[in-house]
């Protein structure tokens, strides 16, 4: 049985949970192709060679990222919970502990407690100006008919 120390490429480790394959990261980038594409998102490895003729934004981009860690350019582009759910069908594996960044590199908003929802980030503004609105006319009317 393997450990998440050793080393290696698809490591197997069993345990009380299901087993986990760990890929290091050289073994990933040589996967970088069209005909082998695996890419890194939040430390979970993804095979997405099936996926590439698929994708609305069209497989160059994906294959920009081929090979590498592409966390950063997924949560750039603002993936749907349905591209984060199709995403599930893809996962082969995580990426070996010894080649995980630290924790606080994590940028997963479905892991960030003090992530608020999209409509949070418009919905006090848009309520704050409306009150801002009503007290400018309230108070500016008050002061017409003095």
């Amino acid at each position: 049985m393997a450990t998440p120390e050793a080393s290696g490429s698809g490591e197997k480790v069993e345990g009380s949970e299901p087993s986990v394959t760990y890929y290091r990261l050289e073994e990933v980038a040589k996967r970088n192709s069209a005909e082998e594409t695996w890419m890194v998102i939040h430390g979970r490895v993804y095979d997405i060679t099936r996926f590439l003729s698929e994708h609305p934004g069209g497989e160059e981009v994906l294959l920009e990222q081929a090979g590498a860690d592409a966390t950063e350019s997924f949560e750039d582009v603002g993936h749907s919970p349905d591209a984060r759910e199709m995403l599930k069908q893809y996962y082969i594996g995580d990426v070996h502990p010894s080649d995980l960044k630290p924790k606080g590199d994590d940028k997963d908003p479905s892991k960030n407690n003090s992530c608020q929802s999209s409509w949070a980030y418009w919905f006090v503004p848009i309520v704050g100006a409306i009150l801002i609105g009503f007290l400018y006319r309230h108070f500016w009317a008050d002061s017409k008919s003095s």
